[in-house]
Order: C-alpha cells, then structure tokens, then sequence
C-alpha cells in the first residue's frame, strides 16, 4: 500500500468513528430510502490495466464507483499512447466496428478486481466528438450498423466484467450531432424527419445494449434537462444545440428493457453549493418530461442525479471542505440515486492533489446517506 493510500485509509477510518457518534441523518428524496450512490468521473479516471493493479486501493476511497477507460490499442497504451484516440469510449461512434474478441484482455483487467464496495462502475461513451462522430449523419443506415455494433460490443465488456452501466457524454466535442441546423446543412430534411431517425437510431442503439446487459443503467451526464434550459429561455428545440437529443434519448427509453434506468447526471450543478439549488435542479429533471414524446417511460426510467466538480473549473479552492461536504450531502439526499464528482486538477486514482480535508468531507458525505 502506498502512503498517499495509506494516509486515505487513516483517514476513513476517522471519518468513520466520527460518523457512528452522529445522531442519525433525515434523508428527504423523491425516493427516500434508496441507497445513494457516489460516483467518480473526470480526468484522473482509471484504466482497466490500473485497476487490475490497484482495486484494492482503489477501494480505500470513499466511492460506491468510477467511470473506467477501456484501450483500443493495448500494447501501445502500455507505452504510453494515452490519448483520446486510444480510449474506446471516443471511437464507439466511429466508422471501424469493433469486435468483443479484441477486449478480452481489459475484460479479464475488470474481472479481476473482486470489488466490495466499488459496485457501480460505468464504461464512457463520447457521443458528439469530432475525432470519431464527423462526418456520421442521422441517415447513413450503414454507418449507424457499425455505431450499434460498437455499443453492443462495449455492453458486453461491461456484463462480462459485472459492470453496472455505461457513462455518455453527449456533449458537442467539435462535432454538432444533436443540433439540427448544423446536421440540415449536411442534408436539407425538415426537424420532425431528423427527430423521427433520432428516436429510431436511440431504439438500435439500446438495442445493441439489452442485448447484452438485462438491466442497463445509463448514466448520461446530462440529457433532456438541458434542451429544456434552452427551451426555457426562448430557443425553440430545433434551433437548441441539442435539440436532436430528446429524440434520440426517447429511443433509448422505448427499447430500454424493464429495470433498466437513464440518469440525468445533470451536469449543471458543478458549482452548487446550497441544497435548494439541487432541489430545482431535481424540478428541472422532472419538468424536462415535457420534451419526451414517451413521457409514461421517461416517468418509469428517467432518475434525476447530480455532477459536483470539486475543483470547479480548476480552481481547487472553489468548495472548501465544508462546503463540499455539504454540496455532496444535499445532492445525495436530493438525488433519486446517482451523484458523481469531476475533477480535472485532483486525482484520486491514485491520490493527487487531493488534500485530506476534502477527503475527509466526501467520506462524511457518502456515510451520512448509507
């Protein structure tokens, strides 16, 4: 065990003394009771090789999961090749169809970490980003056969290895999948033809993921609560930046099978620090129903959670400990189950940058709401 690793677990283990002397702690929620979950995802996410190495250590930190990067090329991630261009989750939307056969290693690297606490992890996909989605038009059959192909080979990573879901970032990365004026000008067809193979690309692309996962759980970093922003400030949808997404997440819902669940991560609530922010952060998630064209299955599927990035917009002073255990608090007693934290300055695998009153304020969080 290292020291950085060593001094985590010292720390926890305070944290959890402390926590058994507290009186216990009201949990108000749209769905009181349910264990919360406390995510990580954000720059310092862990490789599938690091956490064959390190899942032991990985488990000291006060997290029920993390978003985990999967290779393309393995041998040269070894040496060092660590970019975007070689991390599956941003070449799933790409024109090469992958085949399961050629992960065998990074599920093996998955199957043996022996979790305990770590029981919701997730695998990244990149829905909108130019290096692999340009030039991927609504309409190309062909080439939404290879997209399908490649999320059904990264479920069946997830399912092999016990994964619990997948991570999606629609966010627009140089490329404007989601936005109709900019995919009009590829190809001249009116928004409801555009929102219409939206909807059908969603329902293929889920179905590739059933295929695998029984109960998949998405978790999207945000999803119709952002259109609805849009909407609500007077931009129509079909001029909205994603506009297009409502459609295509309504696919997901309909073919989504029973059980499985859409997380509106809810990316907006970053920098929020005080509990009635998450409370019409909650509302949002709810009223963004409206954008659904199956709005019986956004109600069933649809769970409201929240994003928290400690060193917001990488300042690490921006929360103090006590604000961000506060922060995490609320959105944990607020959300319907998922909240995860972002970061691009500190690390927690391994630990970087990460001061122990921090720490020390997450673990109180995470306990508060077991």
């Amino acid at each position: 065990m290292t020291a950085k690793f060593a001094l985590a677990f010292i720390l926890l283990g305070v944290v959890g003394l402390w926590q058994c002397a507290q009186p216990p702690t009201t949990v108000i929620s749209p769905q009181e009771g349910k264990a919360k979950k406390l995510i990580y995802y954000g720059w310092g996410s862990p490789d599938t090789l690091y956490v064959r190495d390190h899942w032991r250590e990985m488990e000291e930190m006060p997290f029920d999961g993390v978003g985990i990067v999967v290779p393309v090329d393995r041998r040269a991630w070894e040496q060092g090749k660590r970019d975007t261009g070689n991390q599956l989750g941003w070449k799933i939307m790409g024109k090469k169809p992958f085949r399961v056969e050629n992960f065998r290693a990074a599920t093996e690297d998955l199957k043996a970490a022996k979790w305990r606490r770590f029981t919701d992890n997730f695998l990244p996909v990149y829905l909108s980003a130019a290096q692999s989605t340009i030039g991927l038009n609504w309409f190309d059959d062909a080439r939404w056969r290879i997209v399908a192909n490649n999320f059904g080979v990264l479920a069946r990573i997830a399912a092999e290895a016990g994964v619990k879901g997948l991570l999606f970032d629609p966010e627009d990365y140089k490329y404007a999948l989601f936005n109709y004026p900019a995919q009009q000008r590829q190809l001249d067809r009116p928004f409801e033809a555009y929102s219409d193979m939206a909807k059908r690309r969603g329902a293929e692309v889920m179905a590739a993921i059933a295929a695998a996962m029984a109960r998949p759980v998405i978790l999207s970093l945000y999803s119709y609560s952002t259109p609805l922003g849009h909407v609500q400030r007077g931009t129509p949808l079909h001029k909205s930046t994603y506009g297009l997404l409502p459609a295509f997440y309504d696919g997901l819902l309909e073919a989504m099978p029973a059980g499985g669940k859409l997380v509106d991560g809810f990316e907006h609530a970053y920098a929020y620090k005080e509990r009635k922010q998450f409370v019409e952060g909650h509302k949002r998630i709810e009223a963004a129903r409206a954008l659904s064209a199956v709005p019986d299955q956004y109600r069933e599927k649809v769970e409201a959670g929240f994003g928290l990035w400690i060193d917001y917009k990488k300042n690490p002073n921006y929360f103090t400990p006590q604000e961000f255990q506060r922060a995490v608090t609320s959105a944990l007693e607020i959300s319907d189950g998922y909240v995860w934290i972002y970061s691009e300055h500190v690390g927690f695998f391994p630990p970087s940058r990460v001061e122990p009153p921090h720490l020390k304020a997450i673990a109180a969080a995470r306990e508060a709401n077991r």
